[in-house]
């Protein structure tokens, strides 16, 4: 369902802002995701943790497609690398100490905590930005206000992109061919006609004219979304590892993703200032080789691997998806005009979120497979996952390369 809302939102947002302006957009999102975390604290049952958890994704979605769309609208071309690394890179940062604060807030307080613990940060951030936010980078760019919002349009993509989300998140755990994934998947074709028909009519207009022309626009939002399946194992099968095979602690495991996120920092503050100087797409190209090394190491590790192979393997790992982030950020929207920076930024949200249920569903079901019908073990169908992520990784590397060619 989070997911599911996510993914869904991005573009409905993103079109919003490009029409009404940023502020307003992004007070709302802020707003919708604070009350939802706060409601979240004080419940007792699932059910309504888990309906909840659909305004809370559509507050996330909210915040991560404007916050690169407000970098994208306050720098020049020539200084959107740098500015979109360090914002990227903090996002990242933000994202591990929230995971790692909500893990010792719950152990030591409860699990409510990790939820009413982010009152105050969204309060606070809900203050700056009604004060701080004015200007031209909070109004509408001229020319855009007299278009209509397309509701019947948002609405189709959000039903779509959610349906999608689903289905994907119900086949890793039912089964590919079993009944609700495939009614899901058939859902989401049929709606996938409908917004197709409706945009070719001119009926949708949620997606400006001309978007996927934009300079970088298909080649990013494509290596990103592939990027992230292949980058994504360590979220959800590196834990596994780390606790069954290494037999170590949960520090160790938080030392480690520690480790990752302080490399992915650093990685997009580099990659920003270098791709405006040398190129978004040797920067990006660079990325995705060095996630795909990282990959390779830390799959080949074995039953009994050594601590220093897998820091190692962990920085390179974070490291190169810094690279790659930044600079197909920046690649994605530089040359994209100010008046389509939220549309835009919505394909790079959209792609990620996708990509992180695809990454689950998917390498699961490769993990699975391997061990079911291989007789393999864990640490062998761990390293075919690894194996195959890497591969993915290096493709999303040879697309912007590609593209860029057949472009000429």
């Amino acid at each position: 369902m989070y997911h599911g809302a996510r993914s869904g939102t991005g573009f409905v947002a993103g079109g919003v802002a490009d029409r009404f302006g940023i502020k307003w957009p992004l007070v709302a999102g802020i707003v919708l995701y604070t009350t939802a975390v706060g409601l979240i604290s004080l419940q007792d049952s699932l059910s309504p943790i888990v309906a909840l958890r659909i305004p809370q994704g559509i507050g996330v979605a909210i915040l991560f497609t404007l916050a690169p769309a407000l970098v994208a609208r306050a720098f020049g071309p020539s200084r959107r690398g740098a500015a979109l690394g360090v914002t990227l890179g903090a996002m990242g940062l933000g994202t591990f100490a929230g995971t790692l604060g909500g893990g010792l807030l719950g152990q030591e307080i409860g699990w409510p905590a990790i939820f009413w613990a982010r009152i105050p940060i969204g309060i606070a951030l809900l203050i700056a930005s009604v004060i701080a936010l004015n200007g031209n980078l909070a109004k509408s760019v001229p020319g855009r206000t007299n278009h209509r919002f397309d509701l019947p349009g948002s609405l189709t993509v959000f039903a779509t992109l959610f349906a999608f989300v689903l289905a994907m998140s119900f086949a890793r755990v039912e089964g590919w061919l079993t009944p609700l994934p495939l009614a899901l998947f058939a859902l989401t074709f049929v709606l996938g006609l409908i917004f197709a028909k409706g945009k070719q009519s001119g009926r949708f207009t949620i997606f400006p004219a001309g978007l996927t022309e934009f300079s970088g626009f298909k080649s990013g939002a494509l290596s990103n979304l592939l990027l992230t399946v292949a980058s994504f194992v360590m979220w959800f099968l590196f834990p596994f590892y780390v606790a069954d095979v290494m037999g170590r602690s949960g520090l160790t495991l938080g030392a480690l993703l520690a480790l990752m996120a302080g490399m992915n920092f650093i990685g997009s503050g580099i990659a920003g200032w270098l791709a405006d100087r040398a190129g978004d797409r040797p920067i990006t190209f660079i990325g995705t080789i060095l996630t795909a090394v990282g990959l390779v190491m830390a799959g080949t590790a074995g039953e009994d691997p050594e601590m220093s192979r897998i820091v190692i393997s962990t920085a390179v790992l974070g490291l190169g998806f810094g690279i790659h982030q930044a600079a197909v950020y920046a690649l994605t929207l530089r040359g994209t005009p100010s008046e389509h920076a939220g549309s835009t930024s919505a394909a790079l949200t959209v792609s990620q979120t996708i990509g992180t249920v695809m990454s689950i569903a998917l390498m699961t079901s490769l993990l699975n497979w391997r061990q079911d019908s291989q007789n393999a073990t864990f640490a062998e169908a761990y390293q075919f996952a690894y194996f195959t992520a890497a591969v993915i990784a290096l493709v999303s590397g040879v697309i912007v390369i590609r593209i860029r060619r057949n472009s000429r």
